[in-house]
């Protein structure tokens, strides 16, 4: 069960206990009647959070504030998803990208030689119209095949394999 469906359940119970409180309130005494407040509260404000509503209202006085306090430019209200900031771009290809050109920079700084798209199909032999599992099956495969540590194993040959599924990746 997930976590909403469970708040939900506890809200659940809540109101039932409300009820039963409200109607021993008008039968038996009126302190019943002061004491399912506190459930009924308790009730309103799990189902609250679990239709998402809080949430909601959390997110709109935050940006409400921010657009009085400071300019919204790249600020994200709610703060925790992943979610396209004010210049466009998702924060994890920004990161991705990042760490290409970081290897990219590796490369280049330890003399090693880039390789064409052309050249690393190549090597993975894998055609130019192969998806990324495809060519995630094939590097495993190949890997399989030229690591060092196998009797077969070739360290260059295995080295050409890992750069061809770096740029191909």
């Amino acid at each position: 069960m997930d976590r909403n469906g469970i708040v939900i359940g506890i809200a659940a119970v809540f109101s039932g206990i409300t009820v039963l409180m409200l109607i021993v309130g008008v039968v038996v005494s009126p302190f019943f009647l002061l004491a399912a407040l506190p459930f009924g509260g308790a009730a309103y404000l799990l189902w609250y959070q679990a239709s998402g509503r809080l949430a909601e209202r959390v997110q709109r006085e935050a940006a409400g504030a921010a657009g009085r306090n400071r300019s919204t430019a790249g600020f994200d209200p709610g703060g925790f998803g992943a979610r396209r900031t004010a210049e466009g771009r998702d924060p994890r290809e920004r990161a991705r990208r990042t760490r290409q050109n970081r290897r990219r920079a590796r490369a280049s700084a330890t003399g090693e030689p880039t390789l064409s798209a052309t050249d690393a199909r190549r090597i993975l032999e894998v055609d130019d119209t192969a998806s990324e599992d495809d060519i995630k099956a094939a590097y495993r495969r190949k890997a399989k095949e030229h690591h060092p540590d196998t009797d077969s194993g070739d360290e260059e040959t295995f080295k050409k394999v890992s750069r061809a599924y770096e740029t191909l990746s």
